[in-house]
Parts: C-alpha cells; sequence; structure tokens
C-alpha cells in the first residue's frame, strides 16, 4: 500500500540525520510530494489565511475518501482571489477536501496553507538537495 503524504513527512521528520531526510525525501518522490512542498515553502505560493472549519475524518490509515496524492491537483483553486458568493463556493470546497482527507493529512494541508512547516523536521535547503533542480 502507497504510504500518504502525511507519513512520508512524518518519516523525514523522524530521521536523524540529514542525510536520511534527503534520502527518504528521494525514495518517496512523486509529482504530489514536490508540488505540496513547493506550496509549503516557496514564496511565491501565498500564505492562506481563512481555513474553513470541517470536522477531521476519524477513519484508519488509507481507508479516507480522499488522498493528497491525488487532490493536491486542487490546490490552485484555493489561492484565486474571490469575493461573495465564489468565495463562500471556495470555502465550502476547502472544508469538503480536509473532511475527506484522512485527519492527519487534513493537518498536513492545513499547514502547508498555512506555510507552517515547524513540525516538518527539514526546511528548503533539503528540499534542493533531496529534489535537485525542483525548487529553483
Amino acid at each position: 500500500m502507497t504510504k500518504l503524504i502525511s507519513e512520508i513527512i512524518y518519516d523525514v521528520r523522524d530521521a536523524k540525520t540529514e542525510e536520511e531526510k534527503i534520502k527518504l525525501l528521494q525514495q518517496n518522490k512523486s509529482p504530489a510530494l514536490v508540488e505540496l512542498m513547493k506550496y509549503a515553502f516557496l514564496d511565491k505560493y501565498s500564505k492562506i489565511q481563512n481555513i474553513p472549519t470541517y470536522t477531521p475524518d476519524d477513519s484508519p490509515i488509507g481507508f479516507s475518501y480522499a488522498k493528497l496524492f491525488r487532490e493536491f491537483r486542487s490546490l490552485p483553486y484555493f489561492y484565486e482571489k474571490y469575493e461573495g458568493l465564489q468565495y463562500t463556493k471556495q470555502q465550502r470546497k476547502l472544508a469538503i477536501l480536509l473532511e475527506s482527507l484522512h485527519w492527519t493529512e487534513a493537518a498536513l494541508l492545513e499547514n502547508i496553507l498555512k506555510k507552517d512547516t515547524s513540525s516538518f523536521g527539514f526546511n528548503l535547503e533539503i528540499l534542493k538537495k533531496a529534489f535537485v533542480g525542483e525548487f529553483v
């Protein structure tokens, strides 16, 4: 079974050395992981202030309706600036996405959107070493 993105991030966080962290990131490299880390670490993506209230999914790992491996493609929609009804629809869609992910992935996505990478256990320099050429 493929690991969830949150499981990969936890494994990297728990690795003891920088070399181990880089190796784990490289072993688990996927378009989803790279893109999500770009949203988290690169300045060209702004911080999303208003995360809607949602009910975390408490199903066992691997049994949630959605996974970040597939859903990462919808992230650009949440960075569009809308007003009025369109903003309400955007917030509702974000809440639905967060509720459909396993709670660990929802928490990770929330941190990515808020650009709070303090719990990741690695920084942009490690990402640049792991994914050469991706974080220019």
